[in-house]
Parts: structure tokens; C-alpha cells; sequence
């Protein structure tokens, strides 16, 4: 396969990729393949050549949940390469490229037909990033690295179009997909929603969604993800949690539930990758054990997203 033809092939491949994971998360009913005309013609000049237009591989909108009267504009650039970066520079150097053309795209997005669009019940922007960068290389021992402790200290240039860019590498994106997926095979997929917090920014809502089957852009990042189950008379508060089994962790996430459920739940369920009730029960035992409303603490069970047989005794 010649080059243009592969690395369209691989374009191709990753937003297959990434398309199935945006539907995972409730991504739906995307513009995709968006070419926004360029604004800022010099400014974002490129080998000597003024710019014309800027690729933006999806936008998704939606009227926020965690934010009063809040359109939410999210563009999303989808890179799939074969292997990541060896060196730490060349990691930084190409997010750094990935970042400055997503920014590129922002800072002209309002020339665009989908900023034009109308979202009902809205009356303020909000507009955020999202970086897919994908290795399709299964054999490369790498598949599930993470690339964001390359990107601590890295230097990117000023921006005011985009309230936040988030990096999905592979490692996030296998978290969300293997986690969410669990949940999904285990209770149903229309018995599952994220759950929305409160966050002092959505107290306005005549009627306020506590739930809902599009993840908030906020927690796509997230190291835990509330989810809110109910099938009959259960309803569940079940936390996803991407950190191994730390029992003054566990304990942080007990206290986060009590907080949120309120009195909705029946059940609180916290899931971990590597909870194995041989290892860890005792553990678990005494975190409960601190909590003093043990009316509470009885709703409460820790299991794993990530079974085996051996879970199975």
C-alpha cells in the first residue's frame, strides 16, 4: 500500500476505532468530517502558506447537565498512528503539534455550520478538546501505555478558544471502554446512565437531570465514574474506579457516596480493576468499619470490572 493511500487507511481505521468508543459513552448523533474556513489566515500560516480552511474530525454538542442554561461544543481531533513515540521528546513534540491544530480549528470554529446550530434551553458557550491519539500496534508490548505522565511539565501555547483539551491515549480509552462495557454486559445496556453530580453550576434547572446516557465531557478524564443503575425496584450508585485497590481510597470513594446518593439508592456497588475479595476483604471490612451510619455502610459492596474465573468463588 503506498503512503497516502496507508496513512488515509489508518485515518480511516482510527475514527472506526474512536467512533465505537463515542457510542460507548453516548456520543451520539455527531458531526463528523467538519471543515471549518479559516478566519486567521496569517496567524495560522503553515511553511510560508497562509491558511484556508481547518479539519475537525467530530464535533458533539449537548445542553449541559452540570451547568445551568450551558451549551456544550466539543471538538474532537482523532489521531491513529502505528506505535507510539519512543523517546519522551518526541511524544511531547507531537502532542504539542496535535494541540496547536486542534487550537487552530477552535479559535476558527465560529465560522463553522455547526456553531450556527440552536441548542434549545441554552444561553452560554462552553467549548472543549478532546485528543484521541491512538496506537493501533497490538504487538508492540504498548498497546495500553499511558502518555500522560511524558506530558507533565510540557509547555503549550496560549489558548482562549478551548476551556479544556482532554488526551484520550490508549490507556484512558481501554479504561472507559473495558469498564463501561462491563457494566453495560452485566446490568443491561438501557438500565445504565451516568450519574450527574451536583456542582453548584446546575442548581438553576426547573427540571434537573440527575442522570442521563451521554457522559459529561468533565468526566472523561475522570480517575472515577459515577454511574446510576435501576431495573425494578434497585436502584444502584455504582462508582467505576481506574486506580488499584487502596483501602484509604476505597475509603475517600465511601465518603463521596454518601455524599452524592442521597436517598435514592438501594445499593452502592464500587468497582475496582484488581479487587480480589481473597486479598483485599479484610481491607474493605475496615474501611466500612469507620463509617459511623451503618444503615449506610450495609448498601455498600467492592467488586472488580475486570473478572476472571477465579473471582468467580
Amino acid at each position: 500500500m503506498a503512503g497516502g493511500e496507508k496513512a488515509k487507511s489508518s485515518g480511516e481505521y482510527g475514527e472506526k476505532i474512536v467512533g465505537n468508543l463515542l457510542k460507548i459513552i453516548g456520543w451520539d448523533g455527531l458531526d463528523d468530517g467538519v471543515t471549518v474556513p479559516c478566519i486567521h489566515n496569517e496567524a495560522h500560516s503553515k511553511d510560508g502558506k497562509n491558511s484556508e480552511k481547518h479539519g475537525i474530525d467530530y464535533v458533539y454538542q449537548y445542553k449541559s447537565a452540570l451547568r445551568d442554561s450551558t451549551r456544550q461544543d466539543i471538538l474532537i481531533s482523532v489521531k491513529c498512528r502505528d506505535g507510539y513515540p519512543k523517546k519522551e521528546k518526541t511524544i511531547r513534540d507531537r502532542f504539542k503539534e496535535f494541540y496547536e491544530e486542534l487550537i487552530f480549528g477552535a479559535e476558527c470554529y465560529p465560522s463553522s455550520d455547526p456553531y450556527q446550530r440552536k441548542v434549545p434551553n441554552t444561553k452560554k458557550r462552553s467549548h472543549s478538546g478532546v485528543i484521541f491519539w491512538i496506537d493501533r500496534n497490538r504487538d508492540d508490548g504498548r498497546q495500553y501505555e499511558s502518555l500522560v505522565e511524558h506530558l507533565v511539565n510540557v509547555r503549550l501555547q496560549d489558548n482562549n478558544a478551548l476551556e479544556s483539551v482532554a488526551l484520550i491515549d490508549n490507556n484512558r480509552a481501554q479504561f472507559l471502554f473495558e469498564s463501561i462495557t462491563y457494566v453495560n454486559n452485566t446490568y443491561g445496556e438501557e438500565n445504565v446512565e451516568f450519574f450527574y453530580i451536583d456542582t453548584g453550576l446546575n442548581n438553576m434547572n426547573l427540571v434537573k437531570k440527575y442522570s442521563g446516557k451521554s457522559l459529561p465531557v468533565e468526566y472523561i478524564n475522570s480517575d472515577v465514574i459515577p454511574l446510576h443503575i435501576e431495573y425494578g425496584n434497585t436502584k444502584i450508585l455504582f462508582l467505576i474506579v481506574r486506580d488499584l485497590f487502596d483501602k484509604d481510597t476505597l475509603k475517600r470513594l465511601i465518603g463521596l457516596a454518601q455524599d452524592i446518593t442521597r436517598t435514592w439508592s438501594n445499593e452502592i456497588i464500587i468497582a475496582f480493576p484488581d479487587y480480589n475479595e481473597f486479598e483485599h476483604k479484610q481491607f474493605c471490612n475496615d474501611a466500612i468499619l469507620e463509617f459511623d451510619d451503618k444503615k449506610f455502610t450495609k448498601l455498600i459492596s467492592v467488586t472488580t470490572y475486570k473478572p476472571d474465573f477465579r473471582d468467580e468463588v
